[in-house]
């Protein structure tokens, strides 16, 4: 029995082989922004993909990058946007279930109008409970923003994301399904307040390569 919580206790992957995966997404977005005159929508398509490195010892490293194009939803007042978004993100696993991640994210948001540009800093925690052996996890995340920076606004005040989903993983394939909302509201500005919210729905594929 003392012999299996050590194990648990360890941090995961410690002895584990250093790999490097490789990953396509293909992400159903949907955009909403309230800035006191109702709120408008749009939604579309982002294709993209995924670097991630794994390192003995938990720690994880991943550069992602997605764009796409977003179509406003009729009768909310919203324009078409085109989207691009490029991060990075740190992990640590100090447990088998648990993993500590920080990442930055830039995103841009294109219109006929103007285009702006967002820079999201973020730390929070994810949790992956086993379903099925080694083969299918649920997984659950939650960040906070303490960063939100947009051109042409104040910072965010208070600003989160929160997410869930299921991970296969057999041999050197990996899928994952995943959905996540991303919050950001913003300052009183005289009697108004903007709030705008970032939902997706992400498949990711690929494989695992093993280095040593």
């Amino acid at each position: 029995m003392r012999l299996a919580l050590a194990v648990l206790l360890l941090p995961a992957n410690a002895r584990a082989q250093i790999d490097l995966r490789g990953l396509v997404t293909v992400t159903r977005a949907d955009h909403r922004v309230d800035a006191g005159f109702g709120v408008e929508r749009a939604s579309g398509v982002l294709v993209g993909g995924a670097t991630r490195l794994r390192l003995p010892h938990g720690i994880a490293f991943t550069v992602f990058g997605e764009t796409g194009h977003l179509t406003a939803v009729q009768g909310t007042g919203g324009i078409d946007r085109d989207v691009s978004q490029l991060g990075a993100a740190v992990e640590f696993v100090p447990l088998a279930w648990l993993a500590l991640e920080s990442g930055v994210t830039v995103r841009s948001f294109g219109t006929v109008v103007a285009r702006q540009r967002w820079t999201l800093v973020r730390a929070g925690v994810e949790a992956r409970i086993p379903l099925s052996g080694e083969t299918i996890w649920a997984i659950g995340r939650a960040h906070l923003l303490p960063v939100v920076s947009v051109n042409g606004l104040p910072n965010a005040a208070t600003a989160f994301d929160a997410g869930t989903g299921l991970a296969y993983r057999r041999g050197r394939v990996i899928l994952d399904l995943t959905y996540t909302v991303e919050r950001c509201d913003f300052p009183w500005q005289g009697s108004t307040r903007r709030s705008e919210q970032f939902g997706t729905l992400m498949i990711r594929g690929g494989a695992q390569l093993r280095l040593n």
